[in-house]
């Protein structure tokens, strides 16, 4: 099914079931950020408003951060009833940076499975793999393990367009049938090879075949922290996401990129996917926050469901959350 933008905003007026307790939360989450702006989005600091300057401890900043602290409570005491039956039965992976919180990691994942998804295991890239001084042998160890059927882009040889391609045949299942795009064998081939190269990391006996992928990778809580550290490795390393979360999807169709805000920054592996009008990679900044970590089990459901959007606070998304799945209508 060809995925469709969605992720237009105005939530709380759609009309759809989320129950009383979230449909409040989500409101104040709205609208609270029209008082006083997100600092960092995990709803605990709030900025100055235009009277003041950031901490300056009014009575209006204040109020405003009590709000949020609410909203924020009460999403994380709804969010299971929130994404319910989002993920049912619905097979589904974690790829982790190295610099991916462990937090953000753990929930996203604890939740994801609430939602009903069924968890196909953990992958963890290392630096090596994001790194520049890695790309030539990443390339090697890729070409030399690709499973059988794959392909590799000619016309983009990136290294983590080819990483991509390579794993997506190897983790994902066939978006148009019901059957997984590499055998186990094959599988174990590509895994092993680029283990054992020091490329990623994961436990033995827990990697199956997955129909949607969650990326978790890092960043700054807010996008002037990540303005601020333009390292060159780093934009290296966020090209390199960015790429292959595309490549991924090229062979699943069914990818979701979410990480903290700075990663929506300029440069950033978030920022580099919205940029890209023909990306349909889903996108998640602010994960450290209840509202992030709800939206990336959504935005996974829509994206199986063929759509895609880009979710969060920054000023590159284009809604707050995706729509959450609407509750079975009550007959009189």
């Amino acid at each position: 099914m060809p995925k469709k933008k969605t992720g237009a905003p105005g939530l709380v007026a759609s009309g759809l079931a989320w129950g009383v307790a979230a449909g409040i939360a989500l409101g104040a989450l709205v609208v609270a950020p029209s008082m006083a702006p997100i600092a960092d989005n995990s709803f605990n600091n709030i900025t100055g408003s235009s009277s003041g300057e950031a901490g300056s401890g009014t009575a209006t900043d204040e109020a405003s951060q009590r709000q949020v602290d609410a909203a924020n409570a009460l999403l994380g005491n709804t969010s299971t009833e929130i994404v319910n039956g989002a993920l049912d039965q619905r097979p589904f992976m974690i790829i982790r940076t190295p610099d991916a919180n462990a937090d953000d990691v753990d929930v996203t994942s604890w939740l994801a499975k609430q939602a009903g998804g069924i968890g196909s295991g953990q992958i963890t890239l290392t630096d090596k793999f994001l790194s520049a001084e890695g790309a030539d042998e990443l390339r090697s160890v890729i070409a030399t393990t690709l499973p059988a059927g794959a392909q590799l882009s000619v016309d983009n040889q990136a290294p983590g367009v080819h990483a991509g391609e390579s794993l997506g045949a190897a983790l994902m299942f066939d978006p148009k049938g019901d059957q997984p795009l590499a055998t186990v064998d094959d599988r174990a081939v590509v895994l092993q090879a680029l283990r054992d190269a020091g490329f990623i990391e994961y436990e033995d006996g827990t990697i199956t075949p997955a129909q949607g992928i969650i990326l978790v990778t890092g960043g700054a809580l807010n996008e002037d922290e990540a303005e601020n550290n333009k390292d060159e490795s780093n934009a290296y390393s966020a090209t390199v996401m960015a790429d292959f979360a595309r490549a991924l999807d090229s062979k699943g169709d069914a990818v979701v990129l979410a990480g903290r805000r700075g990663a929506a920054a300029e440069k950033g592996s978030i920022a580099q996917l919205r940029s890209d009008e023909k990306s349909k990679v889903s996108t998640v900044d602010s994960l450290e926050s209840e509202t992030g970590r709800i939206s990336t089990v959504l935005a996974l459901a829509e994206q199986i469901n063929g759509g895609s959007g880009a979710y969060g606070s920054a000023s590159n998304a284009n809604a707050e959350m995706p729509a959450p799945k609407p509750a079975p209508r009550r007959e009189n």
